[in-house]
């Protein structure tokens, strides 16, 4: 930061400056500066091939966002971008003030605001909609493969295929290759995938940070961080993505045992879906009308899209469990929860998401 000019020797001398460390699977660090910007910086871990790649067409869709007229609405939805450094691998943007990903937003609440919702919609519209035309049809991109997520194809992978495997995601695997039906249905949705839109490609409340405007209405913002996954791919993956986050929360809230069934852990829950529906028609209300979706075609729209968030729920039980060593009874619920979906999808749309419920 001192050689890029993005701070002072005299700001850091004056005590006007502090480092937290927020690493994850990369190396985060929040560079907070008193009396001038503040900064968020990424930095990968190791230097392979596919963590460079990432975090390059991370820093892509930032600069894309900023110089290429294409990209210029996604702007709008991106903290603010200051540089990418090629030789250090990292990344460094804009610090959002007093900001809070969905996940804590909505823990600290304890209920799911319609109106965060409907930012979501409308947000996930915008770069669905007006984002990389002129990208997508290029010959010459490079940067966007326009791949499937990996998830798809995950009951043909084995264990030596991924960078991480533990005993918890080895019984995924197993439980995925179990069932038939889950093959099936990542088949049919691996076949129906188009390339119709740019999409976030990691679409979840931990990449959804929210924080006050500034203005005292107490109205809030959105931005969308962590673009490593973007592409370009199928809209209905970031819209499944979205409606799995809320589902997935309310599994989480559930206290599972293998002693009861199932109607308790609803009953009891922290949350009920009742509570959080309201929150997901106004997301997907908010959606459609941003983008004028035909009344012919919302339905089939909807479904796909609780399809492959039933996809992406498999993929959060991974991500779940990277660090475990048996599987959770929540995780086994989700899977149950995603197999429910891919198998019996009007009636997960009517009594799961609340959509067309009598």
């Amino acid at each position: 930061l001192l050689e890029q000019r993005a701070v002072t020797v005299e700001s850091v001398v004056d005590g006007n400056f502090m480092i937290v460390d927020s690493s994850g699977h990369n190396q985060n660090y929040k560079v907070i500066c008193k009396q001038n910007p503040s900064y968020f910086l990424k930095q990968i871990r190791s230097e392979d091939t596919r963590s460079i790649v990432s975090l390059q067409r991370e820093a892509s869709c930032y600069w894309l966002a900023r110089y290429d007229a294409d990209f210029a609405p996604l702007a709008a939805l991106l903290p603010d971008y200051y540089l990418y450094d090629a030789n250090q691998n990292a990344l460094v943007i804009e610090l959002l003030p007093e900001a809070e990903n969905l996940s804590e937003y909505h823990r600290r609440l304890g209920r799911f605001p319609p109106e965060v919702a409907r930012l979501l919609g409308q947000g996930l519209s915008i770069y669905h909609r007006q984002v990389g035309s002129a990208w997508k049809e290029s010959t010459k991109n490079t940067i966007f493969p326009k791949s499937l997520p990996w998830i798809l194809a995950v009951h043909q992978y084995s264990p030596i295929q991924f960078d991480s495997f533990s005993g918890a995601n080895s019984q995924l695997l197993e439980i995925v290759k179990q069932y038939p039906e889950f093959q099936t249905e990542l088949d049919k949705l691996s076949k129906q995938w188009q390339v119709n839109s740019f999409i976030h490609g990691d679409m979840k409340w931990d990449n959804c940070m929210v924080y006050p405007n500034g203005n005292e209405n107490g109205a809030i913002r959105l931005k969308i961080v962590d673009w490593e996954l973007a592409d370009f791919g199928d809209a209905c993956w970031d819209i499944g993505s979205i409606f799995q986050a809320y589902l997935c929360f309310w599994i989480m809230s559930m206290q599972i045992t293998s002693d009861v069934k199932p109607e308790f852990w609803m009953e009891n829950a922290r949350y009920s879906i009742e509570e959080i529906q309201p929150a997901m028609r106004e997301f997907w209300v908010a959606y459609t009308e941003s983008l004028h979706i035909p009344a012919t075609a919302v339905t089939q729209l909807l479904n796909r899209s609780v399809q492959y968030g039933a996809a992406r729920m498999i993929q959060t039980v991974y991500e779940y469990m990277t660090y475990s060593s048996k599987i959770t009874p929540s995780g086994i619920c989700m899977l149950q929860v995603s197999m429910n979906i891919l198998t019996n999808t009007e009636e997960a749309v009517r009594e799961l998401i609340g959509i067309g419920a009598k």
